[in-house]
């Protein structure tokens, strides 16, 4: 009997959300468990208020020898009866050993990471019916009779932070209630980010389409933003959060036009998580394996110039090539995104 469940799925922000389907299923399999979710800090603020968990327990990725022993502490006290890890490395596969789990679900050993992670769960899914992230968490969740379900999130903002959002959006001059384009800016140096030109080129184009442009990214992209400064452009690089942002991607699902144009990256999986519609500059990446889920199903586009080129696609991020091209990204032009957009919104011109 499964009374005290571990979902051990401890990082990325994008591979948090391929994980929360199976928390979805494995809630209703066992709907009268205690699931805790055990994940490190940064993707921790996703798993707040989410209908299938019941506790979230911070795996501390920098410990020192102490933190580790109170992390030793808190997991053992959970008394797990089963855990299910879908991210497939030592790290996780460690963690489940840890917890004193009687049950371990864990990937087929062709599908681990890393193989030593096989050793540490004692039950093994089947290899996935599909090469996505989601498909790979409901692999694991196959020896619990939970590997099957629909792509259900569970993932949405509280009344308040949509509101501060609301607010936010109006001190800034734009209107929330208006299709929105959100640009989601990542770091320059890692290789599949776009080219701070391409981003310049693109901004006259969206400004042509007549629509309010708002500027997300973390403070290392602010000199990258301020190059795309104009009218109707608003910059919060440097103030987002995981849940403010989570606020402001559902509140523009709501409102047909609005999109996000990012990287393959955390951001773009949190807006596809809830519904609107990303233009992802995969460059490099499979999307099939890696991108927005709902760019497999008509609600996204995701974007490859990786098609001919040896060395792709790969999830690197630091060009392998020397000296280094990044022909992936250079070769994904500005005038692709808008028809991508165009695409989004049939009907519409593309230039």
């Amino acid at each position: 009997m499964i009374e005290r469940l571990g979902i051990i799925r401890l990082s990325a922000i994008g591979d948090v959300i391929h994980a929360m389907p199976l928390a979805m299923v494995l809630r209703r399999r066992y709907p009268e468990a205690r699931i805790t979710w055990v994940v490190q800090e940064q993707a921790a603020p996703l798993l707040e208020g989410h209908p299938a968990i019941d506790e979230v327990l911070i795996f501390p990725r920098r410990a020192d020898w102490s933190g580790w022993k109170e992390f030793r502490r808190r997991i053992l006290a959970c008394r797990f009866d089963a855990t299910v890890d879908p991210q497939g490395n030592f790290k996780s596969g460690i963690v489940a050993r840890v917890s004193g789990a009687r049950i371990r679900c864990g990937l087929a050993l062709r599908d681990c990471k890393e193989r030593p992670n096989w050793f540490f769960n004692n039950r093994h899914g089947p290899h996935p019916r599909g090469p996505h992230g989601v498909d790979r968490a409901f692999a694991a969740g196959v020896p619990l009779e939970a590997g099957e379900g629909p792509d259900e999130w569970g993932l949405h903002a509280t009344d308040e932070e949509r509101a501060a959002w609301r607010h936010r959006c109006r001190d800034h001059g734009a209107n929330p209630d208006a299709p929105l384009i959100s640009i989601g800016l990542s770091n320059p140096e890692d290789a599949r980010s776009w080219f701070t030109e391409h981003w310049v080129a693109l901004m006259p184009l969206l400004r042509a389409r007549g629509v309010s442009v708002v500027l997300n990214g973390t403070a290392d992209v602010a000199e990258v933003a301020r190059q795309l400064h104009g009218p109707g452009v608003f910059d919060l690089v440097g103030s987002d959060d995981l849940r403010g942002l989570l606020a402001q991607f559902e509140t523009m699902a709501r409102h047909p036009g609005s999109a996000l144009i990012t990287t393959d990256s955390g951001p773009a999986h949190v807006a596809a998580a809830v519904g609107l519609p990303v233009v992802c500059l995969s460059g490099s990446q499979d999307p099939a394996r890696t991108g927005p889920r709902s760019a497999s199903r008509g609600g996204s586009i995701a974007l490859t110039a990786w098609e001919g080129l040896a060395c792709a696609p790969c999830i690197e991020r630091e060009c392998e090539l020397r000296p280094p091209t990044r022909d992936c990204m250079r070769n994904l032009l500005p005038v692709r995104v808008i028809s991508a957009l165009a695409a989004l919104r049939p009907g519409e011109p593309a230039d």
